[in-house]
């Protein structure tokens, strides 16, 4: 019986994992690219906003086709390799995974999900400053060779920690372009441009756009002003939320981990060995037909399609598994509850009230 199940499944194997990857035509090693660390120690560091990665679906990809879930978890856990990988440069100050774009980050990020297999990873990555200025905005790829697949899988250890290096080091090397002057009026750019989100009629005359579109200080408030100071707390505060909504994603990454590494693993052996095939084919080989051929393949994909479904319910369990989140604010218990989306919407909207009613301004819809 079960040779007859795997003469059925071959074939269909093959076929399916060629559709679904696009595999290279030859493997290259990878280049081996070295994180680049910090040397400075008391430089003014910038803050770092990385979203979650866009799956790179279309919308009807998203519905129908059978890999969508899996491209969401992808887009939950390699933007935290991103991150670790930010944060081990010691190129900034904080580097916060967040479920949306932060139109007051000092730095944002954001990054799709090109092409994912096992052998293959490519992301178009984007970055830019809170002035507009573009830092990055290409595409990233790397190749996984097989020893990145050793049986004693780690998956704190990327195989293809390469891409993100590379990523790292050229943030760093346009952060490195900036002079002290030019970081410390990023930091005040910013943070006008939250009080100007908070309160749009107290802050909007500090901040211009210029002829290219981007976002410069016309004047600073008095570094005593009350309004301005309040600005800085409440940011502050929103800081310490959106630290607890990085551990939230930080667990997710360590649950995901494992299954994710042997996903990938497998995934690798389905894919090469499916080139491996093709390229004896146009040898004029023999494509290989034992029992014991067959059964691996057969073992390879089954394997494949357990992890895949395992990551699938961790993925989809992950939102309903966030618990109401209790903060406290200048003595105010605060309940925050549903998606970290949501929760992360509901936080900025409360900062919002809470600064219109304390400045006696009237609540106004929030741009944060």
């Amino acid at each position: 019986m079960i040779h007859y199940r795997i003469i059925l499944l071959l074939p269909l194997l093959v076929c399916f994992v060629a559709a679904c990857s696009s595999t290279p035509a030859r493997m290259v090693a990878p280049d081996n690219i070295t994180l680049g660390q910090s040397k400075a120690l008391d430089n003014i560091k910038l803050n770092v906003s990385l979203t979650l990665f866009d799956p790179g679906l279309t919308a009807d990809e998203s519905k129908s086709s059978p890999f969508a879930q899996l491209r969401h978890a992808e887009a939950h856990y390699l933007p935290h390799v991103l991150k670790e990988t930010l944060d081990a440069s010691g190129h900034w100050g904080a580097v916060r995974l967040l479920p949306q774009t932060d139109p007051t980050a000092e730095l944002q990020i954001v990054g799709t999900i090109v092409e994912s297999n096992g052998v293959e990873l490519k992301l178009h990555l984007r970055a830019w400053d809170t002035t507009g200025r573009i830092w990055l905005d290409r595409v990233y790829s790397d190749l996984a060779i097989d020893h990145a697949y050793a049986m004693q899988l780690n998956y704190l250890i990327d195989p293809f920690q390469d891409v993100f290096n590379h990523m790292a080091n050229d943030l760093a090397a346009v952060k490195d372009q900036l002079t002290e002057l030019e970081i410390d009026r990023l930091l005040d750019t910013s943070l006008l441009r939250y009080g100007i989100a908070l309160s749009p009629e107290s802050f909007t005359d500090y901040l211009l756009t210029n002829a290219a579109g981007l976002v410069e200080i016309a004047r600073l408030p008095h570094r005593e002003d009350p309004m301005f100071n309040r600005v800085k707390s409440i940011r502050e505060s929103e800081y310490a939320f959106t630290d607890a909504v990085d551990e939230h994603y930080e667990a997710l990454f360590h649950r995901m981990g494992e299954t994710y590494t042997y996903w990938r693993r497998y995934s690798y052996e389905l894919i090469m060995g499916n080139r491996d095939l093709e390229g004896s084919n146009a040898r004029g080989s023999a494509r290989p037909g034992s029992w014991q051929a067959m059964e691996k393949v057969y073992k390879t994909y089954r394997e494949w399609r357990m992890n895949e479904d395992a990551l699938r319910e961790i993925t989809a369990s992950f939102d309903s598994e966030i618990t109401q989140t209790v903060v406290e604010i200048e003595d105010r218990v605060i309940k925050l509850s549903g998606s970290l989306y949501d929760q992360y919407a509901q936080w900025r909207r409360l900062l919002r009230e809470i600064y219109m009613t304390e400045t006696g301004l009237p609540i106004t819809p929030s741009g944060i």
